[in-house]
């Protein structure tokens, strides 16, 4: 079954939104390209001061604090193949830690998950920045995400695919091992602008940094 949509060029368009410890502000939140530094200060999770618990010449814990049973979680989750109970912790755990995201667009060829070749500086940009000494011990989440035009069980194994594409990409390119990239799709169940559902920007995938493993 093809996905149908009214625009050949749209269809081609994914949206890479990195999610991880600090936050850029709402400049960042729009599709944008970002140089290798600018993906490690975003995605590196940063320590926060608690006066209440800082010690002179330690550093202060990072923050959001994770409690043992949420990290083990974590660490337990499969490269790829989540089931619908797995995706709603994993998505509380993000909320709950409101993990900021710095956004990058990533073009793949017309209803498939084969990534353009315009798109693969940006892919080598990321794979730099997650072997950074900040990011080379964290595991970090790729959920794909579509819009809405075409079926939901179509576009959720299409969200799926393209995440994998990405991860398929930075695993055979870089020194990163596959236990440290999980491709997870959502189809179009999460749109990022519900009031235009076959917006570019609902066609993304994002990139949560889960800290170490």
């Amino acid at each position: 079954m093809k996905r149908k949509t009214g625009a050949l060029g749209s269809a081609r368009i994914i949206a890479l939104a990195a999610v991880a410890g600090v936050a850029f502000g709402p400049g960042f939140a729009a599709a944008q390209s970002l140089s290798a530094d600018q993906m490690i200060e975003g995605l590196a999770r940063k320590p926060k001061a608690n006066t209440r618990s800082l010690v002179i010449g330690k550093p202060a814990p990072a923050t959001p604090s994770m409690g043992a049973e949420d990290r083990d979680f974590l660490r337990s989750l499969p490269a790829r193949g989540l089931k619908v109970e797995a995706k709603a912790k994993l998505d509380e755990i993000v909320a709950e830690k409101d993990l900021p995201k710095i956004n990058l667009e990533i073009h793949f060829a017309y209803d498939s998950a084969r990534i353009d070749e315009d798109s693969i500086p940006d892919l080598v940009k990321l794979g730099t920045a997650l072997n950074h000494p900040a990011l080379v011990q964290s595991r970090v989440v790729l959920n794909g995400h579509t819009d809405a035009a075409g079926s939901d069980a179509y576009n959720l194994d299409l969200s799926e695919e393209r995440a994998a594409a990405v991860r398929d990409y930075l695993i055979d390119h870089f020194p990163i091992d596959g236990h440290r990239l999980i491709a997870i799709g959502y189809g179009e169940q999460r749109l990022k602008n519900p009031h235009h559902p076959d917006a570019d920007e609902n066609r993304r995938v994002e990139v949560i940094n889960l800290g170490a493993y």
